[in-house]
């Protein structure tokens, strides 16, 4: 057992395998009754020593199954991984993804930093209705941003007492939570919170979020469903609200429905652009994608899963054709199902990544890009590089049970994907500790690019002709 204080009390934790680890730690009031949908408020003291041997509930959300729902409305909490040996270490803040409608922070085994010198700190925070409900007068707005801002402030605050460096703070995130990564990087209240960022997968990073009518839009549509005043969803069971907030997510035709509302006080402009005008000039950015993103939606809608909604891409119609028929000209021998899969991979995922990078480094920034191109099976038979894979790897967490479905059809060669996982994984290692991954920093007249495969190199331009297709 070890124990330390921080800013509200003594949390006691456990020292696991040589690194210690404190788990459900809060740092906010747990948002239930009258601040269901207020702005997050620190923790308030407590007596005595806090137990923080155990994960808090994750937020409420749908099975996995698809049929009921789990978790609880008091979730703002965290967990830590620390070395054993003293500090000062650099921190890796770590936001978990689930198109802002589910995920935990628990979900994947950050150990293998804290046993390599760095303190890791996972977040939970609110989702979908109860997170990102646009309606003023019943809702603060933007909760699960104000969320993750509190919990950076935490880290600022707290980390020093677990041998972690204030100063050395780097904010990753995959899926949503890359797309949320990419969004701090615009909002004034995160700045000075954290000096790198890693952006995986972050669906349409910069670019996915809603203006006020948007968002109140999308409100409109819950209230409708729900058949209730504004004013009744304070009071209403949490089930009924996440009944609605499935049922708008399918009729929305979208895969990511409740999105971060640019309200002009804690997101004043949209994130690309605050990042094109310098906002994030003095983070370095990590930044990429796995090769076959779209793979993981198919392949979960072919067997009838549809958990996000009813969308499966950020892209409308139109622009899915036109796309296809460019990748159709381009790769006349691929079948079709594959070409439009390579469409919306490009179009949810490789250009907004893109973009991002171009962008920091036209505002006077430094950011790098990878792209995972290992795939557990050959492309045409089965799943290649999916959304969520690199996961597995940057983590060096390979036996995770949360993800091992992924293999449920072909199972890698055991000595290929913990290969590939420790590649990954040194190079997020040395980002971290050092602000460089090893490779030189993306600039549009190189584009230089890390592959991570059996054989990891580092390219110019991959893929040219198909970025090309898309300017």
């Amino acid at each position: 057992m070890k124990t330390v204080e921080v800013r509200g009390g003594a949390v006691r934790g456990e020292t696991p395998e040589g690194i210690a680890v404190w788990l459900g730690v809060p740092y906010a009031e747990p948002p239930v009754g009258g601040l269901r949908f207020r702005a997050p408020r620190p923790a308030p003291p407590w007596a005595g020593v806090r137990d923080a041997t155990r994960f808090a509930a994750r937020a409420p959300q749908p099975e996995l199954t698809g049929r009921g729902f789990t978790g609880d409305e008091d979730c703002l909490y965290l967990n830590v991984y620390a070395p054993a040996e003293p500090g000062p270490h650099p921190v890796l803040v770590w936001i978990h993804g689930g198109g802002g409608v589910m995920g935990a922070p628990h979900q994947f085994d950050p150990s293998a930093y804290a046993r390599r010198g760095v303190v890791v700190v996972t977040v939970a925070y609110r989702l979908g209705v109860l997170g990102l409900l646009h309606l003023p007068g019943v809702s603060d707005g933007n909760l699960s941003l104000r969320d993750q801002v509190l919990a950076l402030e935490w880290v600022r605050d707290n980390v020093a007492a677990f041998g972690g460096d204030p100063a050395r703070v780097t904010l990753a995130g995959q899926s949503n939570g890359g797309r949320t990564v990419g969004t701090l990087l615009a909002v004034p209240a995160a700045r000075g919170l954290f000096r790198q960022a890693i952006v995986q997968s972050g669906t349409g990073v910069g670019s996915v979020v809603h203006t006020p009518a948007e968002g109140a839009a999308v409100a409109s549509a819950v209230l409708a469903d729900l058949d209730v005043p504004a004013e009744a969803l304070a009071t209403l069971p949490v089930e009924r609200i996440l009944e609605a907030q499935q049922r708008v997510a399918a009729a929305s035709g979208t895969l990511v429905t409740y999105r971060v509302v640019v309200d002009g006080s804690l997101v004043p402009e949209r994130p690309g652009e605050a990042v094109a005008g310098g906002a994030a000039r003095e983070v370095r950015v990590l930044a990429g994608t796995t090769a076959d993103e779209q793979d993981l939606f198919s392949w979960l809608q072919s067997g009838g899963a549809n958990l996000l909604g009813a969308g499966s891409t950020m892209l409308d119609a139109a622009a899915i054709e036109r796309m296809t028929a460019a990748y159709r000209a381009l790769l006349p021998d691929w079948p079709e199902d594959q070409l439009r899969n390579r469409a919306l991979t490009a179009g949810d995922w490789w250009l907004p990544a893109i973009r991002l990078a171009e962008t920091q480094h036209a505002a006077g920034g430094a950011a790098w890009m990878y792209r995972l191109d290992w795939r557990i099976a050959p492309r045409g038979h089965g799943l290649g590089a999916p959304h969520g894979l690199d996961l597995l790897l940057m983590f060096d967490d390979v036996a995770n049970r949360n993800w091992r479905f992924l293999f449920a059809a072909k199972k890698p060669d055991p000595a290929r994907l913990q290969a590939v996982a420790e590649e990954m994984f040194e190079a997020w290692h040395a980002f971290v500790t050092t602000g460089d991954p090893g490779w030189p920093p993306y600039e549009p007249d190189r584009r230089m690019t890390r592959l991570f495969d059996d054989v990891t190199r580092t390219v110019p331009d991959p893929d040219r002709e198909q970025r090309l297709l898309w300017e």
